[in-house]
């Protein structure tokens, strides 16, 4: 009978150490972490793209999001909580041979071994190193490619922020790497305390009372914790670091932010706190913030998709000035992922046939926060000036974190294709923030927009389709 007992305790060790997972000697450790992904995971590369032939970049209107910066100040806090309630827990329960972790000996070295960032606590929100690196890269990038655009004086340049620390101070690395070995003194507009074009979300009523504080934002996140794929995440986590605390859905979240915040100021990209989890757990995760972009900033309301316009106006009537030859060399603005997700609405980009759901999670999906909203997210527009046979004409490049998107083909959209897409938001205003209108929860199929795109959208469409033909 010992014998058969002690049999049955090996097979039975077998199974947990055959179950123990490593993660820090993952050959391709996850990167994809929605709105916390580093710039350089899921961007394309300017330089790589041809110049068009015949033609010159002559003006740049650009939107970016800021770099990489700390948590703020409510989310360092839980997670600061959250690590001094479980580490000592995940580092004590792990014995190798008797314990009920499922970790190997070198994550639970590495979790002995990690220190609380208390710059976090001191300077929530704020732009950190990396961020400012991926921004100073970026601009470093255009001015290689495109260095006809940095001839001129200052006033050929354009540059303002948002009123936020890590916006501007993105700025000022945008500017340094553009700046930096030439003669240019670029100087930076001031932030606005009321933004229109950059913030217009922050002084609209019916935004903030209908989407942003509205029930169906806060609906969709309580009815993902309750489906199968988080419930069972939150039981893999459980079993995986093998601590007697009960973990929340909170905790789970928590621990999420943790490994995505923590990951990308480690020169390996890799943080111990990653070690609680599983890809398929981070793809679940991953969702979660798919959701509350798509509901907060995106086609769950139609008034998301109303207050992208404004900064598309601005847009155009840069180029336009640019094509008089009274505009700027670059324009370059810089802000937030939610107007991010507000502009990608009011231009139909990503926008998938069926509304996304907390319910449901498409792994074909085109709504992903991973590669929309990474941290440095940006749309670049290029006006080209052409010459053929003496003729001058103009075309418009337009791209997404460097990679060419669907609005425009490669070569480019004609001046008068673009003019289809882009004039009809010089008629809008914000005269809806302030106007009592219907529920916002009775969204569209695929998203709040209207169901008719923008007739130059339409327009566009069937030209490259043509084209293909």
């Amino acid at each position: 009978m010992y014998h058969v007992l002690n049999l049955l305790l090996v097979l039975s060790l077998g199974v947990v150490l055959s179950e123990r997972s490593c993660y820090w000697n993952s050959q391709c450790p996850f990167g994809l972490f929605a709105t916390r992904t580093p710039y350089d995971a899921v961007r394309g590369d300017i330089r790589d793209w041809p110049l068009l032939e015949g033609c010159e970049a002559v003006s740049l209107w650009a939107l970016i999001r800021h770099g990489n910066r700390n948590p703020g100040k409510g989310g360092t806090i839980d997670m600061r909580d959250l690590q001094r309630k479980i580490k000592d827990e995940i580092v004590e329960k792990f014995d190798y041979e008797m314990g009920t972790s499922q970790l190997c000996s070198q994550d639970i070295a590495n979790f002995r071994n990690w220190k609380w960032n208390s710059t976090m606590e001191t300077s929530p929100s704020y732009l950190t190193g990396t961020g400012y690196e991926e921004i100073y890269n970026m601009a470093v990038r255009i001015k290689e490619k495109y260095p006809q655009l940095l001839l001129g004086s200052g006033d050929s340049f354009y540059f303002r922020s948002t009123v936020k620390q890590r916006t501007v101070t993105s700025s000022m690395a945008f500017v340094h790497g553009l700046s930096e070995g030439t003669n240019l003194n670029l100087t930076l507009d001031k932030p606005r305390e009321s933004d229109d074009v950059l913030r217009p979300y922050d002084n609209c009523d019916r935004y903030q009372t209908e989407v942003k504080n509205g029930p169906l934002l806060e609906e969709q996140l309580e009815a993902f914790y309750k489906t199968p794929e988080f419930l069972e995440v939150q039981e893999d986590v459980q079993r995986r670091l093998g601590i007697p605390t009960q973990l929340s859905a909170d905790d789970i979240y928590n621990l999420y932010e943790l490994c995505r915040f923590d990951r990308t100021w480690s020169p390996d990209l890799r943080s111990p706190w990653c070690a609680a989890f599983s890809p398929e757990d981070l793809l679940v995760l991953e969702y979660r913030d798919d959701v509350r972009h798509y509901y907060k900033n995106a086609y769950g309301s139609r008034l998301n998709v109303k207050l992208g316009y404004p900064a598309m106006k601005n847009l155009y009537e840069s180029l336009l000035a640019a094509k008089r030859g009274d505009g700027k060399n670059i324009v370059a603005y810089f802000a937030h992922d939610t107007l991010m997700g507000m502009v990608y609405s009011a231009l139909g980009l990503y926008r998938d046939a069926e509304s996304i759901t907390a319910q449901y999670r498409n792994p074909t999906r085109q709504w992903r926060t991973t590669y929309l909203a990474p941290f440095c997210t940006n749309l670049m527009v290029f006006l080209n000036r052409c010459q053929d046979s003496g003729q001058v004409s103009y075309k418009v490049q337009i791209f997404n974190n460097e990679k060419p998107t669907t609005l425009c083909p490669i070569g480019g959209c004609t001046w008068d294709q673009f003019v289809s897409i882009f004039q009809p938001f010089t008629n809008s205003s914000l005269d809806f923030c302030k106007v009592p209108g219907e529920a916002q929860h009775q969204y569209l199929p695929g998203g709040a927009a209207e169901s008719k795109l923008l007739p130059g959208l339409l327009i566009l469409s069937f030209c490259l389709l043509m084209q293909r033909e």
